[in-house]
């Protein structure tokens, strides 16, 4: 029985599109409970880099639950929270780090953290202007068209009589900015949806600070009829490969016809490496694969517009 729930999330959506394998046994078999479970715990952390963002993201968290009772943060205490948060995650994961390595990333993480400071679009909240303000954990979701959708604004400021809602992106990726950008407007989605804020799409601006090598940058999205309906879609179609996905996977428990990763970073430091065709190798997997597909078979599943 398929227990997949239509949601949409930028953590499911970009490893669907890195390795369907991997997606089917994170999201798409029976045996996986409700959605709100998954992501409570959440997927383990591949390597150190995402043990970083994700413990700057509990900080930046952390601090925002503080400044919205007006406590500042010292560079000591700073230190302190991230310091805990990864130690914290990497005895949990069994990561091993060597000392010198994990200190040198604590003490960039800091850094990172304590520069938001300088963004133009936090220094209100930083120094105590009287604004309205809330923030988020984007491990909430609203429901939009029938499907979950994971896709908070870090911030969102009221002023000017409208609301900006600020993403914020500790790593950038190299690619599909385009894509990325319909991501950013999921975000308007989501706050439409939410009681307190107006259903207006005129009501909110929307602005991405991104960090980018040495220094947080910020740019602001356009906010449209045309680029909020080219969002959903985005969405709408991710969840649509992602319900077939699911019905694939259960239909072949065994998972072998499934594609394998799109290229073989995807593999490193995979949770699922384990008992996968690509575990002794990405390359020699993927040619056997496509080469065991090529030949016809009536017991695969077959892809259709109508199994969404």
């Amino acid at each position: 029985m398929n227990t997949f729930r239509p949601h949409w999330s930028q953590t499911s959506a970009r490893l669907m599109n890195a390795c369907p394998r991997a997606w089917a046994l994170t999201y798409g078999q029976p045996n996986h409970h409700s959605i709100r479970g998954r992501r409570a715990g959440g997927r383990p952390p591949k390597n150190m880099d995402e043990v970083m963002v994700r413990a700057m993201r509990s900080a930046w968290v952390k601090k925002t639950s503080d400044l919205y009772e007006r406590k500042m943060w010292t560079k000591a205490y700073t230190t302190k929270v991230v310091t805990r948060l990864v130690n914290d995650a990497l005895a949990e994961h069994d990561i091993g780090v060597p000392m010198l390595l994990r200190r040198q990333k604590i003490e960039l993480a800091v850094q990172q953290v304590r520069l938001l400071n300088d963004v133009r679009a936090l220094r209100p909240l930083i120094e105590g202007e009287p604004r309205r303000w809330a923030f988020f954990d984007r491990k909430e979701p609203t429901q939009v068209g029938g499907m979950g959708l994971y896709a908070a604004p870090d911030l969102a400021v009221f002023h000017q009589n409208r609301w900006t809602l600020v993403r914020l992106q500790f790593r950038t990726p190299a690619r599909n900015p385009l894509g990325q950008q319909l991501e950013h407007l999921l975000a308007v989605h989501w706050a439409m949806n939410q009681p307190g804020f107006p259903d207006d799409i005129n009501a909110f601006r929307l602005n991405v600070v991104a960090w980018r090598g040495t220094r947080w940058r910020e740019h602001h999205l356009d906010v449209s009829s045309q680029s909020l309906n080219q969002a959903l879609a985005l969405a709408h179609h991710d969840v649509q490969e992602m319900t077939w996905l699911s019905r694939w996977a259960n239909a072949d428990p065994t998972l072998m016809s499934l594609p394998l990763a799109s290229h073989s970073s995807h593999c490193d430091g995979c949770q699922h490496r384990k008992g996968c065709p690509a575990e002794t190798g990405w390359a020699t997997a993927k040619r056997l694969q496509e080469n065991a597909l090529a030949k016809p078979s009536q017991r695969e599943p077959t892809k259709s517009a109508n199994t969404a």
